[in-house]
């Protein structure tokens, strides 16, 4: 059943906090001993990556909030709260390593991020020496396979896809159904980047395609002009660009595709289904491909499809109800870390950080904003990714 955004701005505030709670919500005085668990963020809170890393931290501020307000959830014969902390980390490694140091010091007992794949992967030994668990929502594929080895990081886990998961679907659309197989590639020069191209050409070449010549990588952050490059794959002879970047630079590269006229198939990351991309870029984007991991319910779709997930639609209603806007998947990144910890701390009836992610590990399932799924022993979520478009303005997902 599809739900409208009518129907959801109309539910109340205290459905959503039942809805969030049921089974689980404590009074908030008297009974057991109270335990705070301190959830650490670092995230980009400012620089180009700002939107991404603030939305995120607000995800986890106001998932914590509604369960602290409704006096916490019960684990052990103890009733817990969250406490959370963050720390700028500006989408790169070296402060990325100072906001890590300092979330230790703050003696966090979880860490959530970062977005950003290089600052991730500066972070992640740091956190593994110290034993203290981190969810990773950047997509690099290192990040569950030889960083996460080199460094020991058997308490990282990643919340969303890894490059691979969600680059796989998009090629495999754009050149078994779009047939187009002839592709020119940009991308920010990032760990990102680079791991985003890589898996889509890794698809593409095995099924019959490639690129018309090596991708193209501009400077991140600072760029903002993208016509000589797109001037280049307008003559390429190109049957498609695939582009990957951020919110910024996604609105930039899509907004001069158009203005130079570029008659070419486009795919980019799934940074297109960001509110404020569809704001920018509005009907220009119809036609554009991109991967997508976040359905609330409301968006178009063209397969059969009864509800949308329910972690989703719970997030959904909380935002529109207490925040009065709509949740965007970069909200789902920190509001499904403070679930994915609930709910593992319930299941394993304890907060000890090793039990918990031992539990989180263990193949058990979790229900998400990005749907209900475990873990596999490497950290990576064991989910799927679709694909979508735009038609007429209108976010509308195709598998």
């Amino acid at each position: 059943m599809r739900t409208g955004r009518s129907v959801l701005v109309s539910c109340s505030a205290a459905l959503v906090v039942a809805l969030l709670l049921a089974g689980g919500g404590l009074p908030a005085t008297g009974g057991p001993a109270v335990e705070t668990v301190t959830v650490g963020f670092a995230l980009p809170l400012s620089g180009a990556a700002a939107r991404e890393g603030q939305e995120s931290l607000e995800g986890a501020q106001l998932a914590a909030r509604l369960l602290n307000d409704a006096g916490g959830f019960r684990v052990g014969g103890r009733v817990v709260r969250f406490e959370i902390v963050s720390e700028d980390d500006r989408c790169a490694p070296a402060p990325a390593t100072e906001a890590a140091n300092r979330l230790m010091a703050r003696r966090v007992q979880f860490v959530g991020g970062s977005f950003c794949s290089s600052a991730a992967l500066a972070q992640q030994p740091i956190f593994a020496q110290a034993r203290i668990p981190q969810v990773i929502y950047a997509y690099a594929t290192d990040l569950t396979g030889a960083a996460r080895q080199r460094a020991g990081a058997v308490l990282s886990v990643r919340l969303g896809p890894q490059a691979a998961i969600e680059m796989a679907p998009l090629a495999k659309y754009a050149v078994t159904v779009n047939n187009h197989r002839r592709f020119f590639a940009m991308a920010q020069n990032t760990d990102f980047g680079r791991s985003m191209i890589a898996e889509f050409r890794r698809v593409v070449e095995r099924l019959g395609g490639g690129f018309v010549a090596e991708p193209e990588f501009y400077t991140f952050p600072g760029t903002t002009d993208f016509r000589t490059i797109l001037t280049k794959a307008r003559g390429s002879g190109a049957d498609a660009l695939v582009a990957i970047g951020l919110v910024g630079e996604m609105i930039g590269v899509s907004l001069q595709f158009r203005e130079l006229g570029l008659a070419m198939g486009f795919y980019g990351s799934d940074l297109l289904e960001d509110p404020a991309y569809q704001d920018a870029v509005g009907t220009r984007a119809d036609g554009f491909f991109y991967p997508w991991v976040y359905d609330d319910g409301v968006d178009r779709r063209r397969f059969t499809r009864t509800e949308p997930e329910r972690m989703a639609r719970e997030m959904s209603l909380a935002f529109l109800n207490i925040l009065r806007k709509r949740a965007t998947r970069n909200h789902g990144w920190g509001w499904g870390t403070i679930h994915l910890l609930k709910q593992a701390m319930e299941q394993e009836g304890s907060t000890d950080p090793e039990r918990v992610m031992r539990r989180v590990l263990s193949g058990a399932r979790f229900d998400l904003p990005f749907g209900t799924y475990g873990f596999l022993p490497c950290g990576q979520a064991d989910m799927r990714v679709g694909v979508a478009t735009y038609v007429e303005g209108r976010r509308t997902l195709l598998v």
